[in-house]
């Protein structure tokens, strides 16, 4: 589902498209589509959501405009788009292709670390890959085109564990992207108009909720930590982060949770306490949120995977 939004002017009138609403994507913020030449629409609108997308044409030509920009695509060619760019397509009689899209948090192990937060960046600052599409020549002999067919097939028959498999696929892309441009002396990094000292105290930051998510954290307080105006460091940590400070410390504490769902006996209430949330209920709703599901639902999930 597609919903118009008051968008930056860089972004026009584009839609805001949240693959959450749009895919049923179980517990993983991810979806896949291969769409054939009938029943998919040949004009895509331009939008723009939180979600990085990599486009793998199998056959025919993809058209593309990212950011104002107008991009080709033949046979076995890839576009990527960042999260939170403009974006718009146009698939031509006959074309057929792969199209990914995730949560840019997919990246990151189940231990969040600031190490990990420098790979991230550049892919949820807009316009900062310096690459947008990779020519078949250069895919040819990677293992791209197969981990890109791989996560097709696994989010499509989602077998045990595809959770995982569609994880370790994606992580596998992107390094070869942070690879390959770092062979080409390109310094990944996030835009011109990020300090480097606020990358410092953005490092900061994201250690001490890592070590604090069970208190109480506010952007108040962190913006204090980093000498910041709290208008400066609100906006710093979204663009930085690509999501919010208060939708971060949550995404936090859900996963934290995840953890104690799967290794402890403690109820909902006892879990919800040592992870942050303020009551049972709120921790409910906010799980349901990121993981589609209630937290007893997911251990029920759990034990029956187990058993079977």
């Amino acid at each position: 589902m597609a919903r118009t939004l008051v968008t930056p002017a860089n972004r026009g009138n584009a839609q805001y498209e949240d693959i959450r609403q749009s895919f049923n994507t179980e517990a993983v913020a991810f979806a896949s589509e291969y769409p054939e030449k009938s029943g998919y629409p040949g004009e895509i609108p331009a939008h723009y959501h939180e979600y990085i997308e990599i486009i793998y044409v199998i056959e025919g030509t993809f058209s593309a405009t990212v950011s104002g920009r107008e991009y080709s695509l033949l046979s076995k060619d890839l576009l990527l788009v960042n999260a939170n760019e403009t974006h718009s397509f146009s698939r031509h009689v006959e074309c057929k292709f792969i199209c990914l899209q995730f949560d840019p948090f997919m990246l990151f192990s189940t231990v969040r670390s600031t190490f990990e937060a420098r790979f991230i960046m550049p892919f949820i600052m807009s316009c900062s890959s310096p690459q947008r599409v990779i020519h078949s020549d250069e895919l040819t002999m990677t293992e791209i085109p197969s981990l890109i067919e791989e996560v097709y097939q696994e989010y499509a028959e989602k077998n045990y564990g595809y959770e995982l498999a569609v994880r370790a696929d994606i992580c596998r892309i992107f390094l070869w992207f942070l690879r390959k441009w770092n062979n080409q002396g390109v310094k990944m990094g996030v835009t011109s108009s990020v300090r480097n000292e606020d990358i410092v105290r953005l490092e900061g930051v994201l250690s001490y909720i890592d070590q604090n998510y069970m208190r109480t954290v506010s952007a108040e307080k962190m913006s204090k930590l980093c000498n910041m105006s709290y208008s400066y460091f609100s906006r710093f940590f979204k663009a930085s982060i690509g999501r919010s400070f208060s939708e971060y410390l949550t995404y936090v504490r859900v996963t934290e949770a995840e953890k104690l769902l799967i290794t402890s006996s403690k109820n909902v209430s006892q879990i919800a306490m040592e992870t942050g949330f303020s009551n049972a209920s709120y921790f409910i709703t906010q799980f349901k949120r990121h993981r589609q599901m209630t937290p007893k639902k997911f251990k029920q999930r759990l034990r029956h995977d187990a058993i079977t």
